[in-house]
């Protein structure tokens, strides 16, 4: 069977565990709603590779090759709830309790720091028109007790 992957993305996030080098990929694609979503990917870096991602700024666009392998991630099931939802607290015993959580990610045997950035361009809405631009601030400094409503009234 073939498993190979080609993967460009965002660093989002770096780290170490257990003499392991990851990182964290966020691939953007248009949503449906005309705005940028993004999918993330944990990537590992072989051992054999001299890339260490932490000393790469966020936000760089790297390309990674390699494999797709699988991996259990085991925790307290207090910890993944507190991921998940704000204020739940549960029972004793089941604050205690160990999950496994099964995930794949990109076992990554080669790295290369892109130049180019791939930005989605926003999609036109339903009359043909380019989406809204955000609003432009004045050029003159806002002072003290002005209201930034009166400076943009103009425009």
């Amino acid at each position: 069977m073939i498993n190979q992957v080609n993967f460009e993305g965002y660093l989002a996030r770096s780290w170490e565990h257990r003499d392991l080098r990851y990182m964290r990929l966020a691939n953007h694609r248009l949503g449906e709603d005309g705005k940028t979503s993004s999918d993330y990917v944990t990537v590992q870096i072989d051992p054999s590779l001299d890339f260490d991602p932490r000393h790469i700024k966020i936000g760089r666009l790297l390309s990674v090759s390699g494999r797709i392998i699988g991996r259990d991630i085991v925790e307290p099931l207090k910890m993944v709830v507190a991921k998940s939802h704000d204020g739940v607290e549960l029972p004793g015993e089941l604050s205690t309790l160990v999950i496994r959580r099964p995930t794949a990610q990109i076992l990554a045997t080669g790295v290369k720091l892109l130049s180019g950035i791939k930005s989605p361009k926003a999609k036109p809405d339903q009359k043909g028109k380019p989406a809204k631009k955000k609003p432009e601030l004045p050029a003159v400094p806002i002072q003290a007790g002005v209201d930034l409503a009166d400076l943009t009234a103009d425009r």
